[in-house]
């Protein structure tokens, strides 16, 4: 097993004592980023080794006894545990590295318990069939302009209406939609700021002469498709928040641009540029497959 970057040393074992050695760096779990993303993983780990601590405090001598079999047994659970732990925590620190590789200026953004409370609330209602059936509401059934050489217009293979939820994923997708978070204009979403006001809106043509009259902060997977993304609805409210927040998935419209796309796309939207129409195209299914990813990392990092 590799050591995360941010561990300092995995658990050890005296081999005739078996004794542990509570492992995990004090400057690790200081990482902002780091608890923000993996608060799960690092409570767990922190509280094996509190367990570890007082295991360590009992000490073990004299004969090889019952007692002393209890003991290594203990040790030898607790052992198996934090390594358990540690594989969460790495499976964490991956997504976490991944993702700030992609977006070196952005935040991760963190919710706040009424934020996690409300998510969990509207959670409970979900059934395991319906988590397990989620992806027939999927995203991938959805309308995407056709782009690349001999190619134009769009796909008939849906309409542009996302596929009706079940109340209870319904009640899901608009805690999401409620507990969104206040990104200040100096956020850096794909790479950028957000446009200033009474300059060119890179969404229309040139020869429209639009400028930006307002900003706004878009979910480049609309939340109601990405509720019935693979494996979404199994993770804890807190992941759920990250996943619908997290870099991958923001960008910096023009009020103009995001209002005309309703909750769909910003690749269906009417009136902008059909090379802008394509980049969002590109970006819509480059966010999928990263939040795919970020959705299988998370739901590794998580109790089983």
């Amino acid at each position: 097993m590799r050591t995360p970057r941010r561990i300092a040393q995995l658990l050890a074992a005296l081999p005739l004592a078996a004794l542990l050695t509570a492992t995990g760096s004090s400057q690790a779990l200081a990482d902002p980023a780091y608890q923000e993303l993996c608060a799960g993983p690092v409570a767990e780990l922190q509280a094996i080794q509190a367990r570890i601590r007082q295991h360590n405090a009992r000490p073990h001598t004299g004969p090889y006894s019952a007692a002393a079999a209890a003991y290594d047994s203990e040790a030898a659970t607790l052992r198996g545990e934090q390594n358990r732990a540690l594989s969460r925590l790495m499976a964490c620190e991956r997504s976490l590295d991944q993702m700030q590789a992609r977006y070196p200026k952005s935040t991760i953004m963190s919710p706040s318990a009424n934020d996690v409370a409300k998510i969990e609330t509207a959670l409970k209602k979900v059934t395991d069939a319906e988590k397990q059936a989620a992806t027939r509401w999927n995203a991938k059934t959805y309308d995407y302009l056709k782009y690349g050489q001999g190619k134009s217009g769009m796909t008939k293979r849906v309409d542009r209406q996302p596929a009706k939820l079940p109340p209870s994923v319904y009640s899901v997708y608009k805690a999401l939609d409620q507990t969104r978070p206040a990104f200040p204009k100096t956020a850096y979403l794909q790479g950028v700021q957000a446009p200033k006001t009474g300059t060119p809106d890179s969404a229309y043509p040139p020869s429209s002469g639009r400028v930006v009259n307002s900003t706004h902060m878009d979910h480049i997977v609309p939340l109601r498709r990405l509720v019935s993304m693979r494996d979404f609805l199994k993770l804890t409210p807190g992941n759920m928040y990250i996943v619908a927040n997290s870099p991958a998935n923001g960008q910096w419209l023009s009020g103009s641009a995001n209002l005309s796309k309703g909750s769909g796309s910003a690749a269906l939207t009417s009136g902008t540029s059909p090379a802008w129409q394509q980049q969002q195209a590109r970006l819509r299914q480059k966010a999928e497959t990263e939040l795919q990813e970020l959705i299988d990392a998370l739901l590794k990092s998580q109790r089983s």
